[in-house]
């Protein structure tokens, strides 16, 4: 079983008080085998363990598989990028970039921006769908080779001019982009949340542009994929496999056989919403998680269990390696 656990190994300061007691999961990283680990992006380490790499000409195609995660169909060939809503913040001499659930519009007020977006730029092959009030998706009329572009959780409060897209038409589509700024900055949408003291609806952040790869470019997919993010669920679909949500897998029982992938993210949503609270929680029910696993692992019905925080290290822990009793574990979590 491989748990993927963002931000797990996040250093919390002191100053907040936070103090949360995980001893199944201190246990679980005192005895396992340490491996280097990914280059700590989440969404990389995902796609990597469902045997997909980035490719080498530009982004790795995130949004057509997460929008096939969404419940949407995407026709092969087809060619989608994320197109997120993000509030931007004057700092300095800088742009600072928002987004989450602070940010996302309401149904009616996405329904009304996309509306207002796909009339402007009707002429221009571009158009915008909000399978969410807080995911969109934009779809293009022609490919982007040597496109590259930054993931919106890369850059959540951070300098917009840092991260802008870079490539071929790069000056063009970052008038594109002022020019969605604008025509969001007149709509009456926005008027009325910065009436009501709410942060506007500045314009979109694209990344993740791509078409559908093939099943045949995905080697060594798992046997069965578990979690809520809508890219697991576009991979389980893509890949035909057994998909189960995190909520059913910690209802029923756990299954024991086969190469599981479990992409645990509570963790790291709450991280980028700055929750604390809600990391404190997700870190207790994944404590639970790893302590209920620990007996079919003991006794050999599991034969390992491998955690990734998508850091440095990944942890693998075998059925002979639960017996090594003389390594302490350590606090978890302490800046």
């Amino acid at each position: 079983m491989e748990i993927l656990c963002p931000t797990l190994l996040a250093p919390i300061p002191e100053r907040t008080g936070l103090n949360v007691r995980a001893q199944a999961i201190a246990r679980l990283l005192a005895r396992a085998d340490r491996r280097p680990g990914h280059d700590g992006d989440p969404i990389e380490t995902l796609l990597c363990a469902a045997g997909l790499d980035r490719p080498a000409d530009g982004d790795i195609p995130t949004a057509p598989i997460a929008l096939l995660g969404e419940g949407v169909t995407v026709e092969p060939g087809t060619i989608w990028m994320h197109a997120d809503p993000i509030h931007l913040r004057p700092d300095r001499e800088r742009l600072l970039v928002y987004a989450g659930e602070s940010v996302a519009p309401n149904p009616d007020e996405a329904e009304a921006l996309v509306a207002s977006f796909n009339r402007h730029f009707s002429d221009e092959g571009l158009r915008l769908i909000a399978p969410t009030s807080g995911r969109w998706y934009l779809r293009l009329d022609r490919p982007m080779p040597g496109w590259r572009t930054s993931p919106l959780y890369r850059i959540q409060g951070g300098s917009m001019a840092e991260h802008l897209p870079r490539g071929p038409e790069a000056r063009d589509w970052m008038r594109l982009l002022n020019e969605i700024q604008m025509l969001f900055h007149a709509d009456p949408v926005n008027r009325r949340r910065e009436a009501a003291g709410r942060p506007v609806v500045s314009g979109i952040w694209i990344w993740g542009g791509g078409s559908l790869p093939k099943s045949a470019e995905l080697e060594s997919v798992p046997d069965v994929m578990v979690g809520d993010h809508p890219l697991l669920l576009g991979l389980a679909r893509l890949t035909e496999r057994p998909h189960r949500s995190l909520a059913a897998w910690l209802d029923g029982p756990m299954p024991v056989t086969g190469r599981q992938l479990v992409f645990w993210d509570r963790h790291w949503r709450a991280w980028l919403e700055r929750d604390l609270e809600a990391w404190a929680r997700a870190m207790i029910e994944l404590d639970a998680v790893i302590e209920r696993l620990w007996q079919p692992l003991r006794v050999g019905r599991l034969e390992a269990i491998r955690l990734d925080p998508c850091d440095a290290e990944k942890f693998t822990l075998s059925t002979s390696q639960t017996w090594r009793f003389w390594r302490r574990p350590a606090a978890i979590g302490r800046d």
